[in-house]
């Protein structure tokens, strides 16, 4: 399942960046929702909201390339030690895995992420994005929940609880 999860998110990110990058190169912003949503294309060479861009180019790719590649071996470890016991931690990780694989892929071929989901309210933008950026932060924010859930629901029902003292079998 995790792979097969992380797959489809690589492949959506990668067909959506080919799309982007063959229709919208030097085109204007194309509107979606007008005044909410903009498809644009946009190269991001730093890390999150766009922080490292400004490092020299070599020290920065190195960084994020050999992070990325940190923290998939810590994915794997994780789901081969505790995936079976959980189909959320499971969901979660494999989102994070496909996404550092989609936006890994853009840093190794170009040298910078393809970013083109454009959110905005008026003139105030949220910083530009893509698929991948969205299977990680989707991945994170269940994990956060997978964290804070008591660990019989987070194990998504495969382990039992032990009973209430008193109520020994």
């Amino acid at each position: 399942m995790a792979l097969t999860i992380a797959a489809v998110v690589v492949a959506l990110d990668q067909a959506t960046k080919a799309w982007v990058l063959q229709n919208l190169p030097g085109a204007p912003p194309l509107t979606v929702i007008p005044g909410f949503f903009d498809l644009t294309l946009s190269r991001n060479t730093g890390g999150v909201f766009g922080l490292g861009a400004g490092a020299p180019s070599f020290g920065r790719r190195a960084f994020f390339v050999g992070s990325t590649a940190i923290a998939l071996g810590m994915i794997v470890v994780f789901l081969r030690r505790w995936g079976h016991e959980s189909r959320l931690l499971t969901v979660a990780l494999s989102l994070v895995a496909g996404g550092a694989v989609g936006n890994l892929i853009d840093r190794l071929r170009f040298g910078s992420v393809v970013d083109f989901i454009d959110w905005y309210w008026r003139s105030h933008h949220w910083y530009t994005f893509n698929i991948a950026d969205s299977a990680i932060s989707s991945g994170a924010v269940l994990l956060i929940v997978h964290s804070l859930l008591p660990e019989s629901s987070a194990a998504g029902g495969n382990r039992q609880s032990p009973p209430p003292p008193g109520q020994e079998a």
